[in-house]
């Protein structure tokens, strides 16, 4: 006999949803792998989330929360001590085990604001997208606790986020169908796609990466029991919608809390009659907080963590990996005629790692009235091996160009952070061929949203 599976109801609820660190979360699980490396430490490993709909699902092992949208994991390691590397995964959903969701919910909160329907907490930070009905000072409390705990420390993610909703590649469900981040039972710390994802897309998902198990194909079980065909119709639009929304307004990048603001406006015209979220009474204590309305008949019960799912500090996971920092070879000292001579030490470092030595070549003149001439002159000048110092001061003499022309890009931010990191770099060393691959996809990007 199968065990019945429960679906409640699916709900459009506009939120901005973040999880600081995913590994802290689930007990830090793994360090994961990257290019065939061991990854030795995470700094961060961030989740940001705009959510359009969730649903909570009651299974034969327990309730599964899911939220439904626009998402992104990043993160930034090492493989060798002192090397960072940064990788992300675009999202549309995730989908929590109870056991999770209520380590969200009972997060230690990080502010006294008592506002129930925003949580401001160590693990968590939960923020509808329409504050309107709030009073103006509670307003004006939510926009600076937002700043201090999550515009300012996170703003460099938030705008990379904010740049790949932009590019328009991404969030194509035809192509890619769903892409869940995952603390299911049985795919614990993972994320769950589809088998009908286009093959080229599929191949470079699939690359493993820090922080992470391996990525696991079988979504589709997930979306034939938990959800109908109308259903993911109406996900789908939905994803559609944002997609839209968060890739055409236009928001101040120095003062972040103008996203909220903007999509707000716009979310209401694309998606009108969104019931208002009643909030629980803040005037009753309960043993969690309100992540997301499904949930909220259950504020007083709280599902205790498996056994099976060890948990640990940052700190015993990174010390009891398996690290191997800049491999050395150690041949044996020789002795003769008491001599000493002393091993010879090789640094190893990954060949897409390696930033080459090249000649300084003189820059070629910077167009000064056009924005894609000077995208595309950067570009050519990426393309054509320049130092990495040359390259740092092309992209801010290109930066300072564009400013003069208009009030502000959304990517003069990237350019500018982009132009001090390569002034600062080493003489005589190009661009590693991971760094210069991710770098004209980026110009690629910023070339796209000026045609």
């Amino acid at each position: 006999m199968v065990a019945a599976i429960f679906k409640g109801d699916l709900i459009k609820n506009n939120i901005f949803l973040v999880i600081p660190s995913w590994g802290k979360l689930l007990g830090y699980p793994t360090l994961g792998n990257y290019a065939n490396h061991n990854v030795i430490r995470i700094s961060e490993d961030i989740v940001i989330f705009f959510g359009g709909m969730e649903r909570l699902v009651h299974t034969p092992k327990g309730l599964i929360y899911y939220i439904l949208g626009l998402g992104y994991y990043y993160t930034k390691f090492e493989i060798q001590s002192g090397r960072y590397i940064t990788d992300s995964r675009i999202l549309t959903g995730l989908m929590l085990s109870d056991f999770v969701y209520d380590r969200l919910a009972t997060s230690r909160d990080l502010t006294l604001q008592n506002d129930p329907d925003v949580v401001i907490a160590e693990d968590v930070v939960k923020v509808p997208i329409d504050l309107s009905r709030k009073p103006s000072s509670k307003q004006t409390f939510i926009q600076g606790t937002l700043m201090r705990n999550l515009f300012i420390p996170y703003k460099d993610v938030i705008l990379d986020f904010m740049e790949k909703i932009k590019d328009p590649k991404t969030f194509q469900i035809q192509k890619t169908n769903h892409m869940l981040l995952c603390s299911h039972w049985d795919y614990f710390n993972t994320i769950l796609i589809s088998d009908a994802m286009k093959t080229k897309l599929k191949v470079k998902y699939l690359e493993p990466t820090a922080g992470l198990n391996k990525i696991s194909l079988r979504l589709y079980r997930f979306l034939i029991e938990h959800f109908s065909d109308e259903d993911i119709q109406q996900i789908n639009e939905n994803i559609n919608i944002l997609k839209n929304v968060y890739s055409t307004i236009q928001f101040d990048p120095m003062h972040l809390y103008s996203l909220i603001e903007q999509a707000n406006i716009w979310l209401k015209i694309k998606i009108p009659n969104v019931p208002y979220y009643q909030a629980p009474d803040s005037d009753i204590k309960y043993k969690k907080n309100a992540i997301l309305q499904s949930g909220n008949k259950y504020l007083d019960v709280i599902v205790n963590w498996p056994e099976q799912f060890k948990q640990q500090t940052k700190k015993e996971l990174e010390d009891g990996a398996k690290v191997i920092q800049d491999k050395l070879y150690h041949p044996k000292s020789i002795e003769k005629q008491g001599i000493k001579v002393e091993p010879k030490r090789e640094h190893f470092e990954p060949r897409f790692l390696e930033r080459p030595t090249v000649k300084i070549k003189q820059l070629p003149p910077i167009p000064m009235n056009n924005i894609i001439d000077i995208l595309s002159t950067l570009k050519t000048i990426v393309e054509e091996d320049y130092d990495i110092r040359s390259i740092g001061e092309a992209f801010a003499i290109g930066r300072d160009y564009i400013k003069s022309m208009v009030l502000h890009q959304n990517f003069l931010w990237d350019m500018s952070k982009l132009a001090n990191i390569y002034q600062r770099g080493p003489l005589n060393k190009g661009m590693s061929s991971k760094e210069k691959y991710e770098l004209l996809e980026k110009i690629d990007n910023w070339i796209d949203l000026n045609k």
